[in-house]
């Protein structure tokens, strides 16, 4: 357990120090904060590091439980709707549900922690709000676990709500 989380630690470091150090090289770049709701509620963070690409962090809820996941994310414009953009990409996550409090209904040891990490895709629509601050958007994130419940979790969906700094 303590090395699984330093694992996450240290990766996120990196990742985020990485973010830092472009942050300097490059001069158009942005930061949205927001909310995150659907088969899972919670917070992203997004920080675009080049022109097309952002890394993407989501913490969220779900089955009484938290997931974090470390996202890269290419973004398209569509060219026919000013404002519209779609983008793919993929990443990481790490999850936990503690004894007694998860009861999603693949448990069969009620008593037990389960901890998941996997890998991701996500795929999604974005949308300038009148060329404000806010965007509104949708995504799809399939993930693959590793441990646990090993098997391909197709059914995340949700709505964001970010505020770009």
């Amino acid at each position: 357990m303590r090395f699984t989380l330093l694992v996450v630690f240290v990766t996120l470091s990196l990742l985020f120090s990485a973010v830092v150090e472009s942050k300097a090289q490059i001069q158009d770049y942005n930061t949205m904060i927001g909310i995150t709701g659907g088969t899972n509620i919670g917070g992203t963070i997004k920080q675009f590091i080049s022109y097309n690409g952002a890394v993407d962090l989501l913490v969220y809820k779900r089955w009484k439980g938290w997931v974090a996941a470390a996202l890269y994310e290419h973004h398209m414009d569509i060219r026919e709707f000013r404002g519209l953009e779609w983008y793919f990409g993929g990443g990481a996550h790490y999850g936990i549900w503690k004894d007694g409090k998860g009861e999603p209904p693949w448990v069969y040891k009620i008593d037990q922690d389960y901890k998941v990490f996997g890998i991701d895709a996500i795929t999604g629509v974005e949308y300038n709000i009148n060329k404000s601050n806010f965007f509104v958007g949708l995504y799809w994130k399939p993930a693959y676990n590793f441990t646990d419940f090993t098997k391909f979790w197709e059914d995340e969906v949700a709505f964001t709500l970010r505020y770009s700094l």
